[in-house]
């Protein structure tokens, strides 16, 4: 059996730690420069081979840093822009994010309108970035050409918030579900969810001395704290998907070639939707 970590014991493990937002950290820093460069390196505009990242510092150096085009040169060589712009320390995580945008945005436009080959280069930039941006846990997501927020402040505090005012054993059940959600290399998903659900099961013997959510809300009731009946039904199915055979999150899959398998989306879901259910019971005790 393995020994639970200081962190997972004491719940120091923090949200704000694992899923980054308002900020670019070395790994993900390292992770938008290796997408860049992975861009294949000539693409044919007008059936002319040009020199893709040369291009894209280009159209940096001129439109985004607003430069004097002719001067991105000096003798035979050129200034690079993408690459020492995100490097650059002095440089804020949203100025790096504009320029990544940006980047983006010309690619895009580059390949709709000069059917660029090899063709999708700005799909497969942009796909590479998201699939970064996941394995890392950076509450951003390309959609279109736009980088947007996934995650915002207000989920993270409500994870936050669970961790902080519950007692150790609900505690430890959600500072594992955050470190295996965070798990490196590969994130452990399915055993996120159920450690997000057994934090749930725990804060329910807390209140109640029950095991099972059923009992314990019902148990609730009779104790005077009612909760509205479609809010029961929703968590009470919501909780029941955690028990789907087809999932293996409770259980073990009963096929591996299931083509269901837990995501980091789902697991987020999870890890967010237990810790405000459980701030929603201690709320509702501590008023009653």
């Amino acid at each position: 059996m393995k020994l639970l970590s200081f962190s997972e014991r004491y719940g120091y493990t923090k949200p704000s730690d694992v899923i980054i937002r308002e900020k670019i950290t070395p790994e993900i820093q390292n992770a938008i420069c290796s997408c860049f460069d992975r861009l294949p390196r000539t693409i044919s505009i007008n059936n002319i081979w040009e020199d893709c990242k040369l291009l894209i510092d280009k159209h940096l150096w001129s439109k985004f840093l607003n430069k004097r085009e002719a001067d991105i040169y000096e003798g035979n060589r050129y200034y690079e822009v993408f690459t020492p712009f995100i490097e650059d320390k002095n440089n804020k995580w949203f100025e790096k994010l504009n320029l990544v945008e940006s980047a983006i945005t010309f690619l895009y436009n580059t390949d709709k309108q000069n059917h660029t080959y090899p063709k999708g280069t700005s799909k497969n930039f942009i796909d590479d970035l998201n699939s970064e941006f996941e394995r890392l846990n950076f509450a951003y997501h390309i959609i279109g050409t736009e980088i947007v927020e996934i995650s915002s402040e207000e989920e993270i505090k409500t994870i936050e918030t669970a961790m902080q005012e519950s007692q150790n054993n609900i505690k430890t059940h959600l500072c594992k579900a955050l470190e295996l959600y965070a798990q490196r290399p590969e994130a452990d998903y399915r055993n996120s969810i159920k450690e997000s659900t057994s934090a749930v099961e725990a804060c329910c013997r807390k209140l109640t001395g029950e095991n099972s959510l059923g009992k314990a809300l019902s148990k609730l009731e009779k104790n005077g704290v009612y909760i509205p009946q479609t809010l029961k039904n929703a968590f009470e199915k919501l909780y029941a998907y955690t028990n789907d055979g087809d999932s293996g999150i409770r259980h073990a899959l009963m096929d591996e070639t299931a083509s269901y398998v837990p995501g980091s989306a789902e697991a987020y879901f999870m890890l967010v939707s237990c810790s405000a259910f459980i701030n929603y019971l201690n709320r509702k005790t501590q008023w009653n």
